[in-house]
């Protein structure tokens, strides 16, 4: 059965390829190039503030001197990896050239780049890329379009409209959720920017409404769960509604809705926080340039929940917890998702105690799946295998990866708040099917003690045997750790001077080597604590503490 289950998928593959190519064959095709070469327009009707685009520039700082490269280098610079080809073929960078570049110098370069992409290209026309440089190039009009030449001006403005109906065309074969906001955006740029690309701006706000219909919950928060795409589509909202009113066009009141519900998730979850937390697909992201962005444009979200969209939160003046009690998202939303029900994060005077592993965003596939286990994150697992199975990831880049094949439910939840102490106890039916136990994590964070007092107990029913557990406990890279003498506690000591420590008694405890994965661009090391141990067919309970040092 295995075999001729291959098989299919094999020969799938083999059409999926073929259909790719005869694609990519008539996307090169003059018919092609003549079908979305067609109403040109004559000039920039509505020029964006360069300011509006400054949330989703991500590069340093530091002014750039573009006169420094020459023309055939500069493309050159490309062919080291994908993360660099993406960030100098999108355009972003335009943003931040030296103000005293000579426009010329900038137009010349553009230029270039269409005579040697101003027909479809597999790679430079990939829609994530061209969305992002037709915002690019539009928002810095004051380098790209002023004061060039007739001839560099229709050149530049053809390629424009041809980049924008292939998007247009193309847009409704994008499967991934943040790219299809991006070039949701782009269309509604490019209609607002030219009065004859007028389309491309009411089908933009179609795809939109569309859009926010499918992917947000009735809090504003994607239906992923994902900090990180929290974050992002923030942004574009943001950017829209901008572009829109700047361009003094009414903005449509279920964008202005879903900005005030995406923003209050958004503080629900990073307020007293300088980068997002670590669930569910998310990297390591720092909140502080953004949170100057809605200060500079006037937006101000408040939300003092407790409880929103499956996260649970615990403030005092110092120290936040956040811990994941939400289900399993429904698959077609779970391409980052990360097996890590019950895990929390720790963060006491702005440095982050304990934290999970992160999501491993361009890195191999092995990794990815690694990330997304449930070992990843500060949680209990079983028989090491995680709460949720993932199934297979295709190599192919033109097959879509099957993501989430079992996932799981939160059976039982109860949320405490008072004076004195915060507490939450939650349980989920991850391991109930294969292992016969139900895993439920009680934490109470006691604030005058600065203490967490943390059980979790594997509730067996008639299917429960033998079987392995283990409880891991990420911590933060860069803080020491060290065992004491009786071997069931371990202190931790912060870079900011703080002390903790860890106890666990009447079980085996230990320090492991780990990796962290929350910075995008490396892999970190990290230490771990550890708690292994064996169910017996029985009932379990794992008692531990986090206690502040005075």
């Amino acid at each position: 059965m295995q075999k001729i289950k291959s098989i299919s998928e094999y020969f799938l593959l083999i059409c999926k390829s073929f259909l790719f190519e005869l694609k990519i064959f008539y996307f090169k095709s003059n018919f092609y190039n003549k079908k979305i070469s067609n109403n040109l327009s004559s000039k920039l009707d509505y020029k964006p503030s360069l300011h509006i685009i400054n949330s989703i520039t991500h590069f340093n700082k530091k002014k750039i001197k573009i006169e420094s490269y020459s023309l055939n280098s500069l493309w050159k610079l490309s062919s080291k990896n994908k993360l660099e080809f993406k960030n100098l073929h999108n355009f972003l960078w335009l943003t931040f050239l030296d103000i005293k570049t000579n426009k010329t110098s900038a137009q010349n370069i553009i230029e270039n780049w269409i005579d040697k992409n101003n027909n479809f290209n597999e790679e430079t026309w990939k829609l994530d890329i061209l969305c992002k440089r037709l915002i690019a190039w539009i928002s810095n009009s004051n380098l790209t379009i002023d004061g060039c030449s007739l001839k560099y001006k229709e050149k530049f403005i053809s390629n424009i409209t041809k980049q924008a109906n292939h998007l247009a065309i193309n847009i409704d074969s994008l499967e991934n959720d943040e790219s299809k906001l991006t070039c949701c955006s782009s269309l509604i740029l490019v209609g607002l920017t030219f009065k004859n690309q007028y389309k491309h701006y009411k089908s933009g706000l179609t795809i939109l409404q569309k859009f926010i219909k499918n992917y947000f919950d009735g809090f504003g928060f994607p239906k992923s769960r994902n900090p990180d795409e929290l974050m992002i589509y923030l942004k574009y909202l943001i950017l829209i509604k901008e572009w829109i009113k700047e361009s003094q066009n009414q903005i449509p009141d279920y964008l202005e809705e879903i900005i005030f519900h995406c923003g209050k998730s958004y503080n629900f979850l990073s307020k007293n926080l300088n980068e997002l937390p670590l669930f569910n697909g998310s990297s390591e992201v720092k909140n502080e340039e953004f949170e100057k962005y809605l200060n500079y444009l006037k937006y101000n979200f408040n939300d003092n929940s407790k409880e929103k969209s499956g996260y649970v939160i615990f403030k005092d003046k110092k120290i936040v917890f956040i811990m994941d009690i939400g289900n399993s998202p429904d698959f077609k939303y779970s391409k980052k998702y990360q097996s890590g029900c019950l895990s929390f994060e720790i963060t006491s005077n702005e440095e982050k105690l304990i934290c999970n592993l992160g999501f491993a965003i361009n890195k191999s596939n092995k990794i990815k799946l690694l990330s997304r286990s449930t070992a990843a994150h500060s949680t209990l697992y079983l028989n090491n295998h995680s709460s949720c199975i993932f199934s297979k990831i295709y190599p192919s880049k033109i097959y879509r990866e099957n993501e989430l094949r079992e996932g799981l439910k939160i059976v039982n939840k109860k949320i405490e708040s008072e004076k004195n102490f915060e507490n939450i106890i939650a349980s989920h039916n991850g391991y109930q099917s294969r292992y016969g136990y139900i895993h439920e994590r009680s934490i109470k964070f006691l604030k005058k003690e600065k203490i967490f007092l943390g059980t979790d107990n594997l509730i067996k029913n008639n299917k429960a045997s033998n079987i392995s557990y283990g409880i891991r406990f990420h911590i933060y890279p860069g803080i020491k750790i060290v065992k004491t003498q009786n071997s069931q506690s371990i202190l931790l000591s912060l870079k900011n001077g703080e002390g903790w420590k860890f106890s666990c008694h009447n079980k085996e405890v230990l320090i492991e080597k780990g990796i962290y994965l929350g910075n995008k661009n490396k892999i970190i090391e990290n230490e771990n604590i550890y708690i292994p141990g064996m169910t017996n067919g029985e009932n379990q309970m794992i008692q531990w503490s986090f206690e502040k040092i005075p």
